[in-house]
């Protein structure tokens, strides 16, 4: 059986929400929804927290969660996820698998994660949480709007997923080796299944928005 460990990413700056993976979320740090999830799941054997700040470490270490020390150079807003999954890779000894668990996505279950995990088999490199896209894609090419679909079909036929952050499962060895790089460590060569979770579960707390949103799910869930 392979060794399988949660890393959730949890760095102490936001410039768009401040502190917000310790910011209260229902009488709970943010935080706190991706760390008991991960505890919950079946198949993780350890979780850990990569994080460059003392307080969400304090939080972390009292909710069972071992710590990765992040060196301030993989702190920065413009720093992306994966050289803090690599380095948090690298510090783990012996895990098979990774599975990153952004605490932005604090509506992703422990079903969820042990799902996500399942798909993973000798043919598969990495697995990517999504759910439906129920709209056209535009992007701007030399300042004009260009599609990015050959024709427009009824929405319930639209069959396009966007990444919803809320799970990815990666081998290690594709982590700590891979130059080709989408994301969270995966090959662009490699062989990646979708994990397609409902929009329900998929809100990814950006902003306050956001936050409103996931807030008002888990008071309706508790009634």
């Amino acid at each position: 059986m392979s060794r399988i460990v949660a890393v959730i990413p949890a760095r102490g700056g936001s410039k768009g929400m401040l502190r917000k993976n310790i910011r209260l979320l229902c009488g709970k740090p943010l935080l706190q929804y991706s760390i008991e999830a991960a505890h919950a799941a079946t198949l993780v054997d350890e979780v850990y927290v990569s994080t460059d700040d003392k307080e969400i470490a304090e939080i972390a270490k009292n909710l069972d969660a071992q710590i990765i020390d992040r060196p301030d150079e993989l702190a920065g807003d413009m720093i992306s996820t994966f050289p803090v999954l690599r380095h948090a890779a690298k510090k783990i000894n012996f895990p098979e698998i990774i599975v990153t668990l952004q605490p932005t996505s604090p509506l992703r279950t422990a079903r969820h994660i042990d799902e996500a995990i399942s798909l993973i088999n000798d043919d598969v490199e990495a697995v990517v949480g999504v759910c439906a896209a129920h709209y056209y894609c535009w992007r701007i090419s030399n300042g004009y709007g260009k599609p990015d679909f050959d024709a427009r079909l009824p929405r319930q036929k639209i069959q396009q997923y966007v990444e919803n952050g809320a799970v990815y499962v990666t081998r290690k060895s594709v982590i700590v080796h891979n130059d080709y790089k989408l994301g969270m460590g995966i090959s662009s060569k490699g062989k990646v299944k979708l994990y397609k979770m409902e929009e329900k579960y998929s809100v990814d707390i950006n902003n306050d928005f956001d936050w409103f949103v996931v807030e008002s799910i888990i008071k309706s869930q508790a009634h």
